[in-house]
């Protein structure tokens, strides 16, 4: 017993002394969260500060020969079904994957979240999108995950289309995919599946209020569209810096091991930023949400933390920024369950 403890000692320590790395399987909706986002930017600087060696690869997947599609059924194709190579790493294999890294990371492009109704029996080897289909294709990814208990996964969450392309029916189907990957996937067999992490994209970037001034509910938020005419669902510039750092922070978090599953993002009428009208003072104020604890945390535009406040017993906060450049930022808030990020901008004559 004691030589285990001590070998498993030792391999934590191996571990974080050599590193750990992880690949971001994607399409252009992550690439730009990626690269608008300077994730890679974040983990190196956060190296740096805490003497880590976290790295994370993005790669285009799947790719030629595969259709450029990756959604819950092409996973479930590739992965399970035969369709991988153990070579070609447009369409590799998740185990030949995984010998080349500690963590896997993927997603759905937006069109994933174009779900249709429910006919007749769901089945697993349907590349149609539908609840039914999606929930038998991640049971089967989720047992397939767990043939590796020794590596880590983090799995987005849907991304939201834009209001213009999509439907009401569309867009609510999406949102109840996404609660029942968040509340149910991970526990209705009654096993834990602790190296699963969700990252919960589509509640960081669809709106939530069911009668917002503008833009839809359950569809992309719409200071996140490209552009407000068309139906292009790609998050835009200030989408891509806004999740860019809390993404970064999930997948260190998530090499370490911590919790980092949040049950509600952007409760805006709920968490109040506003700064004073020098812009020398922020306030914050969660009395709404009926919590009385918070962490708080302020990012410029590089991904670097400029504030940190782990852990306040008050409803209320200030925050002096008059130290702060002019730039843009981005805040983050943690209160009980509820999550609040949102880009700033400082601009003083």
């Amino acid at each position: 017993m004691r030589y285990s403890l001590l070998l498993y000692i030792l391999l934590a320590m191996f571990i974080e002394i050599h590193g750990q790395s992880a690949i971001f399987l994607h399409h252009s909706t992550g690439q730009g969260v990626f690269v608008d986002g300077k994730v890679a930017s974040w983990i190196n600087q956060y190296n740096s500060k805490n003497g880590t060696n976290y790295t994370v690869t993005a790669r285009a997947y799947p790719g030629t020969p595969y259709p450029w599609e990756n959604y819950p059924y092409d996973y479930w194709n590739l992965w399970l079904n035969g369709q991988c190579s153990t070579v070609d790493a447009n369409t590799q294999c998740l185990g030949n994957i995984l010998q080349s890294y500690d963590m896997v990371i993927f997603k759905h492009c937006f069109p994933g979240a174009g779900i249709g109704p429910d006919q007749g029996t769901p089945a697993v080897n349907s590349p149609v999108k539908t609840i039914g289909n999606y929930k038998l294709q991640y049971r089967a990814l989720r047992n397939l995950m767990d043939q590796y208990p020794a590596k880590k996964f983090i799995v987005w969450t849907l991304a939201p289309l834009h209001r213009l392309g999509t439907t009401t029916e569309e867009a609510t189907r999406a949102r109840e995919f996404v609660n029942w990957v968040k509340s149910t996937w991970l526990s209705e067999d009654g096993k834990t599946h602790p190296n699963i992490y969700i990252f919960d994209f589509y509640n960081l970037v669809a709106e939530s209020n069911t009668n917002p001034v503008n833009g839809k509910v359950n569809c992309l938020k719409y200071e996140y569209e490209i552009s407000h005419s068309n139906g292009d669902s790609h998050p835009n510039l200030l989408a891509n810096q806004t999740v860019g750092p809390v993404f970064a922070e999930f997948i260190v978090n998530t090499f370490k091991g911590q919790s980092t599953g949040i049950n509600e993002y952007d409760n805006r009428d709920e968490i109040i930023i506003s700064l004073d009208p020098g812009q020398h003072q922020l306030s914050i104020d969660i009395s709404q949400t009926g919590e009385n604890k918070m962490s708080v945390r302020i990012f410029n535009i590089n991904g670097q933390m400029v504030y940190n406040n782990p852990f306040s017993e008050e409803s209320t906060m200030l925050i002096n920024t008059s130290g702060f450049p002019n730039g843009a930022y981005i805040i983050w808030i943690i209160a009980g369950r509820h999550s609040f990020v949102q880009k700033f901008v400082i601009t003083r004559r």
